[in-house]
């Protein structure tokens, strides 16, 4: 049995299909382009459109999805690190137009999801037996959802507004739980990865 691969190299494979990251000076400015287009920009974008029809309400929430940056280590990429922070400030920026308006602004962390990209990441590097191990994907993108749910029913969700919230909270906060039942915990990431 060969050495055992680290967590994040099977994140980087999931990200950029490579098994180990490349320093951004030799990471293409495409992938940066892909990362900010695909993630900032996108939030961006959709936010400005849904501003105007949450004006007239006085009301209203806006959720944009990222990694709970304080709580993971530098993830050995620094164009995915980067848009990650990004999004954070992105909606505490926002928080600070729209909270006179009566519209909250939050980032979203959800833990490691497992969707179908994921786990072929897992199967690529050799490592599906961790699919199920410590460490290894224990949500599913419904508890995400069920998070979002919340906070849109929340009267009070503008007392949030500005700020990065991890759903294993809020699931203990609001009382939902993911498909199965559990409410697994805010991600942390292991200390062997």
């Amino acid at each position: 049995m060969g050495k055992e691969r680290p967590l994040w190299c099977v994140l980087t494979f999931a990200l950029t299909g490579r098994r180990t990251p490349a320093p951004f000076w030799e990471q293409s400015l495409d992938q940066w382009d892909r990362m900010f287009t695909a993630g900032v920009r996108a939030y961006l974008t959709a936010s400005r459109s849904a501003v105007p029809l949450m004006l007239p309400q006085g009301r209203g929430v806006i959720v944009n999805t990222t990694a709970n940056v304080g709580a993971l280590p530098y993830m050995a990429n620094l164009y995915y690190d980067l848009a990650k922070h990004t999004v954070a400030r992105l909606v505490w920026a926002m928080a600070e137009e729209l909270r006179p308006h009566g519209i909250a602004a939050v980032a979203l962390a959800p833990g490691f999801m497992r969707t179908e990209r994921v786990e072929e990441a897992f199967r690529r590097a050799g490592m599906a037996d961790r699919l199920d191990g410590p460490g290894g994907p224990s949500e599913t993108p419904a508890y995400l959802g069920r998070a979002v749910v919340a906070l849109a029913a929340d009267p009070r969700v503008i007392e949030k507004t500005g700020s990065l919230l991890e759903v294993g909270v809020l699931a203990r906060e609001y009382g939902f739980t993911d498909v199965n039942g559990t409410q697994p915990p805010p991600f942390r990431m292991p200390a062997n990865a």
